[in-house]
């Protein structure tokens, strides 16, 4: 199965702790929230067991430093520029296998082949491939 999430990617925020526990920043509550019901929306068929394959592209809004270039806007219109810079690629998988988690397969421990890749793009986006192996 294949998904587009039309969502700016978000790495998967540090926990924070406080009054003796730990809690997530509601700002990545809430994304995780808006992906899932993007998701939802798309009425995934869930994957109850077995090994799946997880393969994800994450399109990321270019800095000004990118996007302002000439040489790069025909690299940058075709999201041929790849994503060298922080936040990391396992960031960003995390967040999106947690707000998977129970929509697109029963549980992130069934991943057992996975491949993700961070491009610039003028429409920043997430795209998702889903199989059972």
């Amino acid at each position: 199965m294949r998904y587009v999430l039309n969502i700016e990617p978000k790495p998967q925020s540090r926990p924070r702790f406080g009054n003796g526990r730990a809690y997530e920043k509601r700002d990545m509550t809430a994304w995780k929230q808006r992906a899932g019901y993007l998701l939802k929306s798309q009425r995934p068929d869930i994957i109850e067991k077995g090994a799946i394959a997880f393969l994800v592209t994450f399109y990321i809004r270019p800095p000004k430093s990118v996007s302002s270039v000439k040489k790069m806007a025909q690299p940058l219109k075709n999201e041929a520029i790849y994503v060298e810079k922080r936040p990391d690629l396992d960031n960003y998988l995390k967040a999106i296998w947690d707000c998977s988690n129970g929509l697109l397969f029963k549980d992130d421990g069934q991943i057992a082949v996975t491949s993700a890749q961070k491009l610039y793009s003028l429409n920043p986006r997430i795209e998702i491939e889903i199989f059972e192996l």
